[in-house]
């Protein structure tokens, strides 16, 4: 695990052991996301998935997740990207 700057909180902490999603936005996620951001993410993802009722089994509904998570984490380019 190597620390990184993360977008979120602006520190230098432990970064995540792993891409935490596929592609271009997990690699994003990996070199710039401290894996306390990321846990308060995960943990802020299911309250906005109750919350909007978006099923994750639907590939276009966890599209909708992105902008949200972009924003969240402080990385809105994530939010443009294709996946």
């Amino acid at each position: 695990m190597a620390d990184v700057t993360c977008s979120r909180c602006k520190r230098h902490a432990p970064g995540l052991n792993e891409a935490p999603l596929a592609g271009p936005r997990g690699a994003r996620v990996l070199a710039s996301v401290c894996a306390d951001c990321w846990g308060a993410w995960v943990e802020e993802s299911k309250n906005l998935i109750n919350h909007l009722g978006i099923e994750v089994a639907d590939p276009q509904q966890r599209r909708r997740m992105y902008p949200l998570m972009s924003e969240y984490l402080d990385l809105p380019e994530i939010g443009r990207a294709h996946v």
